[in-house]
């Protein structure tokens, strides 16, 4: 019986980080019910606020669902207003579509380590994407 070959050991190989399998949230994601989410569209002519319903929230993006439609690249701000009464003004831009069932992916300007931080002492439930 011959020794098993692990020259070509998939633990032992270099990743790529645009490699297509790769997970591409950096933050973890936390689903949360509890938070109200407002979107300030930004407009040259007036900026119109949208009621949106988030799905989950980290320090780098959120994912919401939307009866408004926004386009892919759109410039907008995100209104989170918790229980407690802390509120997170974030700039950010619409990464993803999917205008079929209303649900867009935000990516925030910055990395929000305040809005990080608040979301993992207030988490009641332990429930993450």
């Amino acid at each position: 019986m011959s020794e098993p070959d692990f020259s070509l050991d998939f633990l032992d190989q270099e990743i790529e980080l645009d490699n297509s399998w790769s997970n591409k949230r950096v933050a973890v994601r936390y689903l949360r019910n509890d938070i109200k989410a407002t979107i300030k569209i930004h407009s040259f002519w007036y900026p119109r606020l949208v009621q949106v319903l988030l799905r989950d929230v980290s320090s780098r993006g959120a994912a919401v669902f939307s009866e408004k439609k926004l386009g892919k690249n759109k410039r907008i701000c995100l209104y989170l207003l918790f229980k407690d009464g802390s509120r997170f003004d974030i700039n950010a831009t619409v990464a993803y579509c999917d205008h079929e069932n209303h649900r867009y992916g935000i990516k925030f300007d910055n990395i929000d380590k305040p809005l990080a931080e608040h979301l993992l002492h207030t988490q009641t439930e332990l429930l993450f994407g």
